[in-house]
C-alpha cells in the first residue's frame, strides 16, 4: 500500500511539475505578444526626438551611407502611430531580408514596406512579426519614399 502510495505521489508530481513548465511558457508568449506595443506605447509617451532609418542588404548588413534621421515631430509621429497599430501576426515569421531598419528609442526595429501594405519585427524578437493596416502603410511608404527618392525596393 505504502509503494502504491508513493507511485500516485510521483505522478502526482510529475504532473503539477509540467503544468507549471506549461504556465511558464504561457507567460513568456504573452510577454513576447506585447513586446512590440509596450516599447511603442513607452515612446509614444516620452518624448522622442529622432527616428534614426536605414536601408538593409540583409538582416545583419546595413546599406552604406543610407542612414536617415527624422527629427519632424510629424514625421516621428507617423512612424509611432502605424507601429502603435499595428496587428500581430499569428505563427512563427519566415521573412525575407528587411528593406529597412529603424531606431526608435532604444529599441530597433526591422522594416517591410510597399505602397498598401508594411510589416514590422522588433530585432531582439525575428520570430514575431505585426502588420501595418492600409492606412499607416501608405503614410510611412510616402514618408520613405520622399526620403529615399523612390528607392525603397518595392516589388
Amino acid at each position: 500500500m505504502l509503494k502504491r502510495s508513493l507511485s500516485l505521489l510521483n505522478i502526482f508530481m510529475i504532473f503539477t511539475l509540467l503544468l507549471a513548465g506549461c504556465s511558464i511558457e504561457e507567460g513568456k508568449a504573452a510577454v513576447v505578444d506585447e513586446d512590440i506595443k509596450e516599447a511603442v506605447e513607452y515612446y509614444a509617451k516620452e518624448a522622442i526626438d529622432q527616428v534614426v532609418i536605414n536601408e538593409m542588404e540583409s538582416f545583419s548588413v546595413v546599406k552604406v551611407d543610407s542612414e536617415k534621421t527624422l527629427t519632424k515631430q510629424e514625421e516621428i509621429k507617423t512612424i509611432q502611430d502605424a507601429f502603435l497599430s499595428a496587428n500581430k501576426e499569428p505563427g512563427v515569421a519566415d521573412m525575407a531580408d528587411p528593406q529597412f531598419k529603424l531606431k526608435l528609442g532604444r529599441d530597433y526595429f526591422f522594416l517591410w514596406i510597399h505602397e498598401s501594405k508594411g510589416t514590422i519585427m522588433k530585432t531582439k524578437d525575428t520570430h514575431v512579426i505585426y502588420s501595418l493596416s492600409e492606412e499607416k502603410a501608405q503614410g510611412v511608404y510616402t514618408l520613405l519614399d520622399r526620403m529615399y527618392g523612390g528607392n525603397n525596393n518595392d516589388e
